[in-house]
């Protein structure tokens, strides 16, 4: 007997319940949540909350609750909609954070403190940038494509990273790039169209220290970019004009998928003068030509000169955005303050990375050309 309660006894110890339990029953979820610049200093949180109501018979519905005030910081902009809501306000589950892009070109660490300070944040949730127009826009949209609002923004952003347009860097990644000197970082930048009803991806923000400096990288040039960086995600298509002579437009471009990629990048010091050179090995292959004859002895060798030489001005034109934008989001700084210590204490990195001397360098292997010739 004794030993049966020894056994019961230890069994009870595995079937407790968790302390920090909490019922969904009992609190409202916050999917997506937007942040924009108000007036007098003041923030305006604007929060997407959705309802299921059960039904006697079939499946349920759904029903969405958009909820928008105003505070001097997010916490308290979170305690005024907990005060309209029925149940309590639980960030555990947001999908997406949006901000618009006037508050975004301020410090925008102060409005992710909440969010990093509370046990109950999703870090993984993404953060994009309105161009042109409003989180609450964003969150308040009527897309009739899905139901939730944060379904639609996260899936596009996914799609994004999945195509090699953005990192898919989520609020935990972005926190030690918000707080380390030496590197920055990009932002997903949505763009509102189509009188309200479409939300296009349109490019990568570039911040600096810990605002939006007002200039992007296009979503033309965002696959190019995320390969600079080291970064590829399933799919990496590049879209280039290798020809100016053929009849027909359509006939100057070739489109390949990169198979393989291999970033490095060397860093020199010559008596305190930094110069950094990026070299990029891209193995593709040819999925769309129009103007054929890849037969011909030596033209997919020509095709591959070609798309280095273009690739490789293409790379010259967004460092140079980057370097105008004083925004180091290949994190040259934090290797000279690892390598190269004692010039990174007498430099102000600010005013040296605009002028120091960044060269990139594409090399492009083809390596098929699909079914025909």
């Amino acid at each position: 007997m004794r030993r049966y309660l020894i056994v019961v006894m230890t069994g009870l110890l595995f079937l407790t319940g968790c302390w920090d339990e909490k019922q969904f029953k009992n609190v409202k979820l916050v999917l997506s949540l937007g942040f924009d610049q108000g007036d007098e200093g003041q923030i305006i949180q604007t929060v997407s909350i959705p309802t299921v109501n059960r039904a006697t018979e079939g499946p349920g519905s759904e029903s969405l609750q958009i909820l928008s005030t105003s505070a001097q910081t997010p916490l308290q902009a979170r305690n005024k909609i907990d005060l309209m809501i029925s149940e309590s306000y639980d960030p555990s589950k947001v999908k997406v954070v949006v901000l618009g892009e006037d508050l975004a070109k301020k410090n925008i660490y102060p409005i992710l403190d909440d969010m990093y300070r509370n046990s109950r944040s999703n870090l993984n949730a993404y953060l994009a940038v309105v161009e042109e127009g409003t989180a609450q826009d964003v969150i308040s949209m009527n897309h009739a494509g899905a139901t939730r609002i944060s379904n639609y923004v996260s899936g596009l952003l996914e799609a994004a990273v999945s195509s090699t347009h953005a990192t898919g860097e989520n609020l935990q990644l972005l926190c030690a790039e918000l707080l380390e000197p030496g590197i920055d970082f990009s932002v997903p930048m949505l763009k509102i169209e189509d009188e309200g009803n479409l939300l296009t991806f349109s490019g990568m923000g570039l911040f600096h220290d810990k605002a939006y400096t007002g200039e992007k990288i296009d979503a033309e040039q965002t696959t190019l970019f995320m390969l600079l960086e080291g970064v590829k995600g399933r799919v990496a298509r590049l879209t280039e004009k290798i020809d100016d002579n053929k009849k027909e437009e359509i006939l100057d471009y070739v489109t390949v998928n990169v198979a393989e990629n291999d970033r490095k990048m060397k860093i020199e010091n010559k008596d305190g003068e930094i110069s950094v050179t990026i070299n990029l090995d891209m193995k593709v292959k040819i999925v769309e030509y129009p103007s054929d004859h890849l037969y011909v002895k030596g033209r997919v060798e020509e095709i591959g000169k070609k798309l280095s030489e273009t690739l490789t001005e293409d790379s010259v034109d967004i460092i140079a955005q980057l370097q105008e934008a004083n925004s180091d989001i290949f994190g040259i700084g934090r290797r000279v303050k690892a390598y190269h210590p004692d010039v990174w204490k007498k430099i102000k990195w600010e005013e040296e990375y605009p002028e120091i001397s960044i060269k990139p360098s594409v090399k492009v292997e083809v390596i098929q050309h699909g079914i025909i010739n």
